[in-house]
């Protein structure tokens, strides 16, 4: 969060902490960002109470979702909550499984769901694959998420592209790009009846009046992306990568502001940098993630070079790239 955030803190209004809150003007802010009528705009706790709302809407017994693995864990959690079965097609690095997953829906499909740029991998999905799984979706009489929690670290945000879609709910956050994870403040975008059903399955009240108002803060402050924030993130990538790739290390190609990269020895790598007081997040426990790190990206240039300073220095043993 930038100094002028911090500032604001102190600037509340009480009476947003007396008051029950109301998420009006951040919703008709959030829909003039994005040029749709304000009653498309549900505000949520976060992005997970977004992909919640839309689960228990769209979801029950006999349903099941399609989607898929990996994928950001919340969405098959909160799908099987709602008594759903989950079909999920695999997805790495090796190209978005655009016709498995369509094959996968069937007449009991409630829901379709796609996380792009991916999470934990930073894999994209095309845009017209996106399309051709929700008109799939509707053809089934399906619902279709698309969470887009990592869109602005993209190289293009396909957000506007997808406003058309009448089936789809797009999820969106505060979290990631706007450094407000502690927040937790998301929203959905989505065409009625979908937003109306988004409104009546959580609580009136799922964001605080204090998180609302520095939400809103962020929003216009902003002009709805921290350009300069997501630029950083998108040059370290690119070097991140680059210095992965001279060591023999094979990395999946990341639109997120994180890049996962197959290594030797996972916890070894986690280990040694969690020495120097980076935190990275290593995958175990066999399967297609076993032995990847997912290495999350500052934004800050001096952060940056100590990162990389950090990955200079483990051992090629470690960092040696899986057959």
């Amino acid at each position: 969060p930038g100094v002028e955030l911090m500032r604001s803190i102190r600037e509340i209004d009480a009476e947003s902490l007396r008051s029950y809150p109301d998420a009006g003007e951040l919703e008709r802010a959030i829909a003039k960002r994005w040029g749709v009528a304000p009653e498309r705009i549900v505000v949520t706790n976060g992005g997970d109470d977004a992909i919640d709302r839309t689960c228990r809407a769209t979801l029950e017994p006999g349903r099941n979702l399609v989607s898929h693995t990996p994928t950001f864990e919340m969405i098959p959690r909160v799908a099987r909550l709602a008594g759903a079965t989950v079909r999920a097609t695999r997805w790495v690095d090796d190209g978005f499984p655009t016709e498995s997953i369509r094959s996968a829906i069937d007449d009991q499909t409630g829901l379709v769901a796609v996380v792009s740029p991916n999470n934990p991998t930073g894999g994209a999905a095309p845009v017209d694959a996106i399309h051709l799984l929700s008109t799939a979706a509707r053809r089934v009489g399906a619902a279709f998420l698309v969470d887009l929690a990592y869109a602005e670290f993209a190289d293009s945000d396909p957000t506007p592209d997808l406003l058309a879609l009448d089936n789809a709910v797009i999820v969106r956050t505060f979290s990631k790009a706007f450094g407000l994870a502690g927040l937790r403040v998301g929203y959905a975008i989505a065409p009625p009846p979908i937003s109306e059903w988004l409104r009546t399955t959580g609580g009136p009240y799922p964001v605080s009046g204090p998180s609302l108002a520095l939400a809103l803060h962020a929003l216009a402050g902003h002009a709805g992306v921290p350009e300069a924030h997501v630029r950083r993130v998108r040059e370290e990538r690119a070097g991140l990568t680059s210095r992965l790739r001279s060591r023999g290390v094979r990395t999946i190609p990341s639109q997120a502001n994180f890049v996962a990269a197959y290594v030797g020895d996972a916890r070894a790598v986690r280990d040694r940098l969690l020495d120097r007081g980076i935190a990275v997040r290593a995958f175990e426990g066999g399967g297609d993630l076993e032995g990847l790190v997912r290495i999350t990206l500052p934004g800050d240039p001096v952060a940056a070079a100590s990162l990389f300073q950090a990955i200079d220095q483990v051992p090629d043993e470690f960092l040696e790239a899986q057959p």
